[in-house]
């Protein structure tokens, strides 16, 4: 038998809602068009479908394999029309790119320098934003891909391992901790700790670190400015953690130093994020090749499969 695709859809959506009415006003039909579609498309089967129970419908156990068969054929039929309007924008040559105020500072010049090279037709927007805003955005489909901390990732998104990225515990010089060679993270428990704010990637890393060793520090700052807590930790003798190279000329000119930490620095993934679902366009491909794999020649099949 050949299915009348027309059909079936009709039908999908009837399933989604075990509806006429429901159904009609979906596919901005009439109720009675839905209903003489349906049977229709039960004829063509030669099977029963679904049957009444009361003022409920119910699927047969062939009706209910069917559904969610077509529920996987129009999740593709929706991605290649997504693919097919994306590209026909003016914009299909832009990549939006979201990531931590720590990234954009530390890791994406060099990377988003490396791809303009590489693709200088290809016009880059980078957003800042803490983890939590920026996968948000990513499932509003206001980026095209984002970057941050690892997380549990909704089922929603398909993520690509990235880098290690290693927080070092830093202070004034005169800070008490510097009478010391090194010292135990468990001595924060007596310190007043300058952090990023809820939703950051980096925050999560830090409290997970000090949960391991039962630590709860006297006092915790919330910041999303690292200028702020730089001048804080100056006046008021706080410590933070942050990555080296955001406080490279602190460090060099000697108003920051690190302090060695006797079980290690702060470490944790950061990983490249993508919507699991969406098409994945020529900009997305070539950027994860280069962040990844160093060569714009990654497959397709290795860039979608999940």
């Amino acid at each position: 038998m050949t299915i009348n695709l027309k059909h079936l859809e009709t039908f999908y959506h009837f399933c989604r809602f075990l509806s006429m009415t429901r159904a009609a006003e979906t596919m901005n039909v009439s109720q009675s068009a839905i209903s003489q579609q349906i049977q229709l498309f039960q004829e063509e089967c030669a099977v029963k479908l679904f049957y009444r129970e009361g003022n409920q419908y119910r699927l047969t156990d062939v009706g209910e394999s069917i559904f969610l068969l077509s529920k996987v054929i129009f999740a593709r039929l929706a991605q290649i029309e997504d693919m097919l309007e994306e590209s026909r924008r003016p914009t299909s040559g832009m990549l939006r790119i979201g990531t931590t105020k720590d990234y954009a500072a530390t890791l994406m010049p060099d990377l988003v320098s490396r791809f303009q090279e590489r693709f200088p037709e290809i016009m880059v927007k980078l957003n800042e934003g803490n983890s939590f805003e920026l996968l948000a955005r990513l499932r509003d489909r206001k980026e095209d891909l984002v970057v941050v901390a690892r997380t549990h990732y909704d089922s929603c998104f398909k993520s690509f391992p990235f880098t290690i990225v290693e927080l070092s515990l830093v202070a004034r010089p005169e800070h008490p901790f510097f009478k010391q060679d090194r010292i135990s993270i468990r001595n924060l428990s007596d310190a007043l700790l300058i952090i990023r704010e809820k939703g950051s990637g980096s925050r999560d890393a830090i409290l997970r670190k000090l949960a391991e060793h039962n630590v709860k520090p006297a006092s915790i700052i919330e910041s999303g400015s690292l200028n702020f807590m730089q001048a804080y930790a100056k006046s008021r003798m706080g410590i933070f953690f942050v990555t080296a190279n955001e406080v490279a000329d602190e460090l060099a000119s000697g108003a920051l130093k690190k302090i060695d930490i006797l079980e290690g620095n702060v470490k944790f993934p950061a990983d490249i994020v993508v919507l699991r679902e969406k098409p994945m366009m020529a900009p997305v491909r070539k950027f994860l090749a280069i962040a990844i794999r160093g060569s714009e020649n990654i497959s397709l099949d290795t860039m979608t499969q999940h």
